[in-house]
């Protein structure tokens, strides 16, 4: 297997626009509107679930027409689309410039610190962070065509976390009996790292990833040195 490619940028294309209310027009920093409507239905979505959340109240969460939504948006399914699209690329772009990192234990110990420390971040915005089932069921509630980029951006970062791995087995820093077990062994660690800690708590957020780094380097062997 070769090494991973790094994940590339990605941004999903723009709906067509609809007939809107006055409350919101595209000359009105579409930009930053289209950004705020993404943020509040993402955490609705994972408060209420799809079926739960309706295009009045992301806009009410807005202060925005319901209409207005369509400057931006088709549909319901094409906010939720986005919302968990942009989600996913910014964790796969944010954690690429771990292979910057000259060996596979400062690569692994990287990669987690950030996986980390984007969880955090996000549970300080999000009302129900990580809810169980959330993602499954925003998923179904997307097309094929949708669910398969969501799929294939997912597996850009198992593949770049699996290719660490293996770099850091075949040089000899790690010890890893199975390669595809210990990927998902370690991001469930870490993805799930909102199950204790709480937004201002005892712990620091880069606390929490030096944590997490020193456990997930000694779980595939690595040398002490690396986990300073």
């Amino acid at each position: 297997m070769t090494g991973p490619a790094k994940p590339r940028a990605r941004t999903p294309r723009r709906s067509g626009a609809k007939d809107a209310g006055p409350a919101t027009t595209p000359e009105a920093r579409p930009d930053q509107t289209r950004e705020r409507i993404v943020r509040a239905a993402m955490a609705l979505f994972y408060e209420r679930g799809y079926q739960g959340t309706s295009l009045a109240a992301i806009a009410q969460e807005l202060g925005i027409s319901a209409p207005a939504l369509y400057w931006h948006f088709s549909s319901k399914r094409d906010i939720c689309f986005a919302a968990v699209y942009e989600e996913l690329d910014r964790f796969a772009r944010a954690l690429g410039p771990a292979l910057d990192e000259p060996a596979a234990d400062r690569q692994l110990g990287q990669f987690v610190r950030t996986y980390v420390l984007l969880k955090l971040r996000q549970n300080e915005w999000l009302r129900e962070p990580g809810a169980v089932g959330a993602y499954r069921q925003l998923r179904q509630a997307m097309t094929p065509k949708q669910r398969a980029r969501l799929d294939a951006l997912q597996r850009e970062v198992y593949q770049t976390l699996r290719g660490i791995l293996e770099r850091g087995r075949d040089d000899g820093l790690f010890r890893v009996a199975d390669l595809t077990a210990t990927t998902f062994a370690i991001v469930t660690l870490c993805e799930y790292v909102f199950s204790w800690v709480q937004p201002g708590g005892r712990l620091a957020p880069d606390a929490v990833a030096d944590i997490y780094r020193g456990l997930v380097l000694g779980m595939v062997g690595a040398a002490p040195a690396a986990t300073t």
